[in-house]
């Protein structure tokens, strides 16, 4: 059995990076070795080396790696290892090295090396680069010995490369040493020409075993091509592919490399529907960097990025293009995602902020057409007028509450429930609005429908979306299929992973067979106030208000267009494993009684309207703008209201705050708190402070009469 010969490389490692260094370090740290038989070259009557021997000559490396954080310290380590008679073998240099007053940067330090040891294999290593290739190699000449590694690499990867340049350095070596040898012997000793010959022929054979380790350290560089972290191809000066790798021909739908090989990657471009020629962008520079293109597969978009450089020849005739195309399609879809939870985000923000404004404005609107109305004379002009008055004004009520709910800031009410009998209603109701050349298919194939959500809201997506399918085919006909069915991983559409298994979602679906979805807008519909209606037809809040209350319940949606075919909605909501049954209050009988009421507002006109609106049904009312005043007011003769009714949104005390003082007063006096926006109200805060009901502005006659007839009926 052949002894192991162990050989030592030294290595030179520089980056800015300490933990790279340690990297570096770290990774190469165990031995191979390298086939080495040959067949014999030569006839039988050579002695040729035999298994053993050439076996007993197999490089077993071991690293030595010198480190070095700047360029200055790998200058100095070079010059040392120079003056010691110890060269290195590979210097690993990052490009970006942090550049000081007077130090080298990393293309500077691989030239000055290269400088020193011409032999030295030096690897050159970024994450990201904008030097031309061509500079770099003439820079740090020959181009055989300079090698880019793309940061972030495998382990496996940067060992094989440290193991098939060393293997490569210590060929070189010794094919240089025997071609010495061979010069000096063939001038020294011609007369032992017959000995001589025999010596050579041995070094052949040798030097046939280097070939067989070279033609190894090749095939994994070809291992390198062949990874398929990025689409990798080299095609002739006519465009026909030369080569490829598997990532490459699953990006283009070849079934194999081979498959791949002889079609022009020109057409192969054209094919895919990219925007912009890929001869047209090569004319320019000869070379793409990171060109960011969208090809089309079907109806789904595929971003892809683009590096492609053109091989001229001496003369400047291009001899081959070579390209490398990484998909980027999945971190643009996050990217995609992101942009429209900010901008839902930002338009939430905004509507929390007018919120309380303008339901105040139509409060005022609201409260004097109640007034008014209730004055005026059945069937006369002023009834009419005022009727439109209040029609319009519940419309922008409507159109607030569309807002809120978009924005995840409306009231909510979730419980349990089952999902097919609201379905169910809701076509119910739509069958009267929808066309009569739309038909109605429902498919209720869940086995298990119970969901945690707010009736009210699940009812508004239905609308939306039935009535967007029925306004789609309202021309030409068609079928509205609403389909409600349990999700499994084999489906076509499943939730994000990040939201758990698809088992644990309802899926329904609503399909229509109209013309589709514009492919010029489709990025746009879940956009507010975006609306490809006529003006009068749509505010542009439907499915922008869908999006905010599938979001708000923890669900997912997902649109699938097909332009002349249809357009398909699959809302993704969380099952429920329990039902659950909810306590709703009943309103009482409208209670007209005498009594004493303290309300609170900053807004004057509305707390004019309210003074109207209590003293017509008989109570004696105290109103302030202030809640400084209205609770020193209230601390003058506690005893003496029956009830406190109070803005929420005020300046210097909010109104679960001046609650939170009245009822220290008075721990049993019915509070009623009004709002037309606030993140901090909640039905269970409520409860905690103890106030007795909650209403949402514009506060309508009805609704402040029925709270207070159940407050003052517990009494």
């Amino acid at each position: 059995m052949a002894t192991e010969n162990t050989t030592r490389f030294r290595v030179l490692a520089v980056d800015h990076d300490e933990s790279m260094l340690t990297l570096y370090r770290d990774v190469l740290c165990y031995e191979s070795e390298e086939p080495s038989a040959l067949e014999a070259l030569f006839s039988d009557d050579v002695q040729l080396p035999s298994r053993e021997e050439i076996d007993a000559e197999a490089i077993k490396p071991v690293f030595d790696v010198e480190q070095a954080s700047t360029p200055r310290e790998g200058l100095t380590a070079m010059m040392h290892a120079q003056e010691r008679g110890e060269p290195f073998t590979i210097a690993l240099i990052d490009i970006h090295l942090s550049v000081e007053e007077d130090c080298l940067a990393g293309l500077d330090l691989a030239a000055h090396i290269r400088a020193m040891d011409p032999n030295l294999e030096i690897v050159l290593l970024s994450a990201k680069h904008h030097i031309p290739l061509k500079e770099i190699n003439r820079r740090v000449p020959p181009p055989e010995k300079l090698l880019f590694v793309q940061k972030p690499f495998r382990s496996p990867e940067l060992k094989q490369i440290a193991m098939s340049l060393c293997s490569k350095w210590d060929v070189e070596n010794r094919l240089r040493d025997l071609n010495e040898t061979l010069a000096v012997k063939v001038e020294a000793r011609t007369s032992e020409l017959n000995a001589a010959n025999r010596r050579l022929r041995l070094d052949i054979s040798k030097r046939a075993a280097v070939l067989r380790q070279l033609q190894a350290s090749e095939k994994r560089y070809r291992l390198l091509f062949e990874k398929d972290i990025t689409g990798n191809f080299a095609a002739d000066s006519d465009g026909l592919i030369l080569d490829c790798n598997v990532a490459f021909a699953d990006l283009f739908d070849f079934t194999s490399p081979q498959d791949a090989h002889g079609t022009n990657i020109f057409n192969v471009w054209e094919r895919v529907g990219a925007s912009e020629s890929l001869r047209d962008l090569l004319a320019g520079l000869g070379r793409l960097s990171n060109h960011e293109v969208v090809f089309r597969h079907g109806v789904l978009r595929r971003h892809l990025l683009v590096s492609c450089d053109t091989v001229l020849d001496a003369e400047g005739n291009t001899l081959e293009y070579r390209g490398y195309i990484f998909d980027i399609s999945e971190p643009k879809r996050l990217e995609e995602q992101l942009r429209q939870s900010q901008k839902m985000e930002a338009l939430g923000t905004l509507a929390g902020g007018i919120a309380h404004d303008f339901n105040n404005i139509l409060g005022v609107i609201l409260g004097y057409a109640e007034i008014i109305e209730s004055s005026a004379e059945p069937e006369s002009g002023l009834d009419r007028r005022i009727k439109e008055v209040s029609r319009a004004g519940r419309r922008a009520r409507d159109l607030v509450t569309q807002i809120l709910n978009f924005s995840r800031q409306g009231p909510q009410e979730r419980h349990a429930m089952m999902l097919a009998p609201l379905i169910k209603e809701a076509l119910k109701l739509l069958r009267s609005s929808v066309p009569t050349n739309v038909e109605i298919i429902s498919r209720m194939e869940a086995a298990q429908d119970n969901v945690m959500a707010d009736p009210t809201q699940i009812h508004q997506i239905m609308l939306n979306l039935c009535g967007n399918a029925a306004f789609a085919m309202q021309g030409t006909g068609g079928t509205l299929t609403v389909t409600m069915a349990d999700v499994s991983g084999a489906d076509e559409v499943v939730p994000p992973e990040d939201l758990g298994k698809p088992e644990r979602f309802l899926r329904l679906t609503v399909a229509d067979t109209g013309p589709g979805i514009d492919p010029a807008v489709i990025d746009r519909v879940f956009d507010p106030f975006f609306t490809t209606k006529k003006q009068g037809e749509g505010t542009g809040m439907g499915l922008a208000m869908v999006h905010g209350i599938v979001k708000r319940h923890d669900g997912y949606l997902e649109l699938e267009n097909r332009p002349g075919h249809g357009a398909t909605f699959h809302v993704f909501l969380p099952k429920n494993s329990e039902i659950g049954r909810t306590d709703v209050d009943t309103p009482a009988d409208l209670v007209f009684r005498e009594g004493r009421i303290l309300f609170v507002d900053d807004e004057k006109p509305l707390v004019d309207i309210g003074r109207e609106m209590l003293e017509s049904c008989g109570f004696e009312v105290v109103t302030r703008t202030s809640s400084i005043e209205a609770l020193e007011a209230f601390k003058y003769k506690a005893n003496d209201f029956d009830l406190v009714i109070t803005d929420q949104t005020m300046p210097n005390m909010t109104g679960m705050e001046f609650a939170r003082e009245v009822l220290k007063l008075r721990p049993n006096i019915p509070i009623i708190l009004c709002t037309g926006f606030s993140d901090a109200v909640s039905y269970d805060r409520l409860r905690d402070v103890g106030i007795g009901d909650f209403i949402m502005k514009p506060i309508l006659k009805h609704d402040l009469m029925a709270a207070i007839s159940r407050l003052l009926a517990k009494e």
